[in-house]
């Protein structure tokens, strides 16, 4: 591995576990390869989240400039500017809008009898910019998560379903129970391509590490970019790639 021009990382089951806050050594490793290059955090997850788990704790470095967040499967991007968080841009969904996509989640998910977990009870999660549903809700633990769609059958048939209801919207598997509906071409290869251009950096001299680049999964989009991609297994591995990157770039 050479050093890229620019670091782009996932964030749940990437930076941190899904919808837990980094650990603390996370959080150090961004901040020194923030002293290198360039770092983006493209996710599902919205930016108050992201926000009140990382950038607080990140601020005080002299490079929080070059810190990009690109929340909302780049339905939207900040960027810090004269001492405080900005909107560069966002993609709203309208009040229609929102209540179609409510409508063919609530039709979809009965068309394909989606099999729940009994403890927990789903959420939809409107973030105007971004409708969200997390099957197992937002408090289901670790070991939970994981056993209820270990190989995505689950979800790839709610996405089909999903796809002839909402043909005008992005429809993507994220994390261990979520699905993520944007605007249509709204998805994390946006995200990579407005950096690539903001920065005038060529999408190949830039990294992508991410979890989901099974098909369907919210990572995958980016690859037609060109640029770079390394698939993690978790926030273990990942400590290990921004080690990797921490030797390589001087």
């Amino acid at each position: 591995m050479d050093c890229p021009r620019v670091a782009i990382f996932d964030l749940d089951d990437t930076l941190a576990e899904s919808f837990q806050p980094p650990s603390a050594s996370m959080v150090v490793k961004l901040s020194a390869l923030l002293e290198k290059v360039p770092v983006a955090i493209l996710s599902a997850a919205g930016f108050p989240r992201i926000e009140a788990d990382f950038l607080h704790k990140l601020t005080d470095s002299p490079r929080i400039d070059f810190f990009y967040i690109f929340p909302n499967s780049s339905a939207q991007c900040f960027i810090h500017e004269n001492g405080k968080w900005k909107s560069a841009y966002d993609f709203l969904l309208s009040a229609e809008q929102r209540q179609a996509i409510r409508t063919a989640l609530d039709e979809s998910v009965r068309e394909t009898n989606l099999e729940l977990n009994p403890k927990y009870e789903p959420v939809i999660l409107d973030r105007d910019v971004q409708i969200a549903y997390a099957a197992l809700g937002l408090d289901a633990s670790e070991e939970d998560k994981r056993a209820w769609d270990p190989d995505k059958a689950k979800r790839k048939r709610l996405k089909e379903s999903l796809d002839k209801r909402l043909p005008d919207f992005e429809v993507l598997i994220g994390g261990k129970t979520t699905m993520d509906i944007t605007h249509k071409g709204i998805n994390k290869a946006y995200g990579v391509r407005w950096l690539s251009k903001k920065l005038s950096i060529p999408a190949s001299e830039m990294l992508y590490v991410g979890d989901a680049f099974y098909e369907g999964g919210n990572d995958t989009v980016v690859i037609p970019t060109g640029i770079r991609t390394r698939a993690v297994s978790g926030p273990a591995e990942t400590e290990t790639v921004i080690d990797e990157l921490l030797n390589f770039c001087a």
